[in-house]
């Protein structure tokens, strides 16, 4: 992956990535703990779990300390998702403090968040499905619901991540011939 290792050359422009990026980083490090906090304060409960659960379209009679345990470990799946996506945004951005846009690093957190970004356009449909299972499971047979939702926030999350694909693609090739036109300077 050809890149441009040097920093940005305006200390204007400098400045700014550096105030962005750690709006960037607080906001990651607030995610992070909202993201955990959320779901061990959902899972805790089972009052809360069984709003959790019904919100994913089961109909569910109980929640007993099973289903909870079992529903926090689902919830692991797509909570680990997120948090690999925010720690390749924090990589990005650790690097644009640092005035280094096209750096090897930057370019390959850049492409790394938006493959998180997709796998999690995925995971979310087939989680809400578990925990539709997940929560009728008790029901009995006959009983038990399966719940499939594809959002258009999964389809927009799903596009976002192809366009950040697509960008990084180009800052890569972008990169590189500025690499080649310097060579002949």
């Amino acid at each position: 992956m050809a890149t441009l290792s040097r920093p940005l050359a305006d200390p204007q422009l400098r400045r700014r990535l550096q105030r962005l990026a750690r709006v960037v980083h607080g906001l990651i490090l607030l995610g992070a703990v909202v993201f955990v906090g959320g779901a061990l304060w959902c899972w805790s409960s089972p009052e809360r779990a069984l709003e959790l659960l019904r919100r994913s379209g089961a109909e569910t009679v109980q929640v007993g300390p099973q289903v909870q345990v079992m529903g926090a470990l689902f919830t692991l799946i797509p909570m680990t998702v997120s948090l690999l996506a925010m720690w390749r945004l924090w990589g990005v951005f650790a690097e644009y403090a640092r005035g280094r846009v096209f750096s090897q690093r930057a370019l390959w957190c850049l492409r790394g968040f938006a493959r998180w970004l997709m796998v999690d356009a995925f995971v979310s449909p087939v989680y809400g499905a578990a925990l539709s299972v997940l929560g009728s499971w008790n029901n009995g047979p006959g009983r038990r619901t399966l719940a499939l939702q594809v959002s258009s926030g999964d389809y927009i999350q799903l596009l976002f991540a192809l366009v950040i694909l697509a960008i990084c693609s180009v800052m890569v090739e972008a990169a590189r011939v500025a690499e080649d036109n310097e060579g002949f300077v």
